[in-house]
């Protein structure tokens, strides 16, 4: 079998959304397409691709000031020690009520030795607790969170974490999240592509119904020799997650990660993965936008990456490692380019790392262009049920290997409206009802 890791040598691709400006991207130097404030509203209404809508617009969204619900306690934080005290339910802040709103005041609060939020008490089952900065870009922690097991019902929102010249020897994540119940929205995470140690920004262990959404991570890890273990998302363990209209970019290795280290942490179950940009990940070979290295007894069951743009990573969009997956369903993205730095003969958008990879998994009504192959090869996955059936492709090969794994297909120009400024809007009707739009 391949290594799942290799070394690393940053180089940006495609441009995403910028991180500079925190809101609905609409200026063209962000190199992004330009979205109506109808379609930010609309975004929750309707699926993608179906004849004669409006399709929901991918990882878009709109901040505001921060604010808490009406009817919840208010307190506001604008000091370092203050934040440390009332994300850990501590000094004057521990008879505070579990329904409590922390409103916090624009400032950079750095990380002297523990995390700057260590979430050790959580809200109710009435209202979350809390910790909502006062404006997106204004509220940046230099450091890391922790949400602990039993500290359910949280809501972390409108804040940036920035990792640029965070100094920390060991490996970490930027955010643990342990317990039940956990938003995280409209959150950016990002760093300066030389900080972050075999972790990522978010890792999900044991977490229980978390929503990651409106977030930006961006440029976890070393982005060279030492990042072949840092990514953006890592999924350890837990249950009922959802990654949603988030842009995930540029981290050293992988954009998503689910590894359970062979069961070691647990298993993976109940996951969707949809409306989001996924691009520029990975800076080197068998490094990519996402991968489910599941091997051992660390299965992955029903788990769902739909409406998706996957594009412009290193080696492949999506790389399954190992056989324990099951109810797995890739329907309805944008592969785009994914392999395009890569010199290795298995570049492709989606990849099997060898014999015995893949199972049980179904690929169907995606578009792909304008990579080396849609599939590396199927090797012997199909005895396993792993099936790529009727997508669309173009300027690609179905698979440069065997492709007894693959019917269906559809060669097809889409019209992609402009690829190459990461505009993915297909304007073929023949294509009408495959990608992510």
């Amino acid at each position: 079998m391949r290594p799942l890791h290799a070394l690393l040598a940053f180089v940006t691709f495609f441009a995403g959304v910028s991180s500079k400006g925190i809101g609905t991207p609409t200026n063209a130097a962000d190199n992004v397409h330009a979205f109506s404030q109808f379609e930010v509203a609309a975004r929750g209404q309707g699926g993608a691709g179906t004849s004669g809508s409006r399709p929901r617009e991918i990882a878009t969204w709109a901040d505001g000031p921060g604010a808490c619900p009406k009817g919840e306690k208010r307190v506001e934080i604008a000091k370092l020690q203050d934040l440390e005290d009332a994300s850990r339910g501590e000094g004057r802040f521990a008879m505070d009520p579990p329904e409590t709103c922390y409103l916090i005041k624009n400032g950079t609060y750095v990380e002297r030795q523990s995390p700057v939020l260590w979430v050790r008490k959580g809200g109710s089952k009435i209202a979350a607790r809390r910790f909502v900065g006062e404006s997106r870009s204004g509220v940046v922690i230099r450091g890391r969170a922790n949400i602990v097991e039993g500290s359910d019902h949280v809501v972390i929102e409108n804040l940036s974490f920035d990792l640029a010249g965070f100094s920390k020897q060991s490996s970490f994540n930027t955010m643990d999240v342990a317990a039940a119940d956990v938003t995280i929205s409209h959150v950016t995470f990002t760093g300066d592509c030389a900080t972050g140690s075999k972790g990522g920004h978010i890792e999900v262990v044991g977490g229980r119904d978390v929503l990651i959404d409106s977030c930006i991570v961006e440029k976890f890890g070393h982005c060279g020799p030492r990042g072949h273990e840092d990514h953006g998302v890592y999924l350890a363990f837990g249950t009922g997650i959802t990654i949603r209209n988030s842009i995930i970019r540029g981290n050293s290795s992988r954009g998503i990660l689910f590894n359970t280290q062979q069961g070691s942490y647990g298993k993976i179950k109940n996951v969707v993965v949809e409306y989001n940009r996924i691009c520029d990940n990975g800076h080197a070979n068998y490094e990519d936008g996402i991968a489910v290295s599941m091997q051992g007894t660390g299965n992955v069951d029903d788990v769902m990456i739909r409406n998706n743009l996957i594009y412009g990573n290193y080696y492949s969009g999506l790389r399954f490692v190992g056989t324990m997956t099951s109810k797995f369903l890739v329907e309805r993205n944008t592969f785009y380019a994914n392999g395009a730095r890569s010199t290795a003969s298995g570049r492709s958008d989606l990849n099997l790392d060898d014999t015995g990879s893949g199972a049980k998994t179904t690929v169907t009504k995606n578009v792909f262009v304008g990579s080396k192959a849609m599939l590396n090869d199927c090797y012997d996955a199909t005895s396993r049920g792993f099936r790529i059936k009727d997508n669309v492709l173009f300027g690609a090969r179905a698979t440069t290997g065997g492709a007894a794994c693959v019917s269906g297909t559809i060669n097809l120009d889409p019209q992609l409206v402009m690829p190459g400024s990461a505009d993915f809007h297909a304007r073929s009707l023949a294509a009408d009802g495959y990608g992510a739009y």
